[in-house]
C-alpha cells in the first residue's frame, strides 16, 4: 500500500513537472513572438503546433512513468504545475527575456549601423552622378511630353478642320 501512495506522489510530481515544462516551452513561443512580428494566421498555427507537441509530450511522460495510465490527479498535476510556473517563474523569465531581446536588438541596429558607414559614404559619391543623370532623363522626358502634345494638338486641329470644311461644304451645296 505505501509503495503505491509512493508511485502516486511520484507520477503526480511528474505530472506538476510536465505543467511546468509546458509553461517553459510557452514562454520560448512568445519570445519568439517578440523576436519576429507574425501575422495572427501564423500566431494560430504556432499555437496549434505548441499544443500538439504538449500533448504528445505529456503522453510519451506518461507513458514511460505510469504506462499511460492516465488518472484525473495527473490532470491536476498538469494545470497546478502550469499555475506554478506562470505565477512564479514566468514574470522573472519574461522580463529577463525581454531586457536582453531589447538590448540585442539595440546591439544589432548599432552594429549595422557602424558596418554601413562606409557603403554610405560609397553611396554619397554615387549618389551625384545618379542625380544628374535622372535630372537629364526628367529634363528629356518632359521635352518628349511637350512634343508628344504639339503633335497631338496639330492632329487635333487637322481634325477639327477637315469637319469645318466638311460642314462647310455640305452648307454651300
Amino acid at each position: 500500500m505505501n509503495q503505491m501512495v509512493t508511485e502516486q506522489s511520484l507520477l503526480f510530481l511528474t505530472a506538476v513537472q510536465i505543467g511546468v515544462l509546458m509553461g517553459v516551452l510557452f514562454d520560448l513561443v512568445r519570445i519568439f513572438r517578440k523576436l519576429i512580428k507574425h501575422p495572427s494566421f501564423l500566431v494560430q498555427i504556432e499555437d496549434m503546433l505548441y499544443w500538439v507537441v504538449c500533448g504528445f509530450m505529456g503522453f510519451y511522460m506518461l507513458y514511460i512513468c505510469n504506462y499511460a495510465d492516465i488518472r484525473p490527479y495527473i490532470f491536476i498535476g498538469i494545470v497546478l504545475g502550469g499555475i506554478f510556473y506562470f505565477s512564479t517563474f514566468s514574470i522573472i523569465f519574461m522580463k529577463i527575456a525581454t531586457i536582453v531581446i531589447f538590448y540585442i536588438k539595440a546591439f544589432l541596429r548599432k552594429l549595422i549601423k557602424l558596418l554601413l558607414i562606409p557603403l554610405k559614404g560609397i553611396l554619397h559619391m554615387i549618389r551625384i552622378p545618379l542625380r544628374y543623370i535622372s535630372k537629364q532623363y526628367l529634363h528629356i522626358k518632359y521635352v518628349y511630353k511637350l512634343k508628344y502634345r504639339q503633335i497631338k494638338r496639330k492632329q487635333y486641329e487637322q481634325k477639327s478642320d477637315k469637319k469645318v470644311e466638311k460642314y462647310l461644304k455640305k452648307g454651300r451645296t
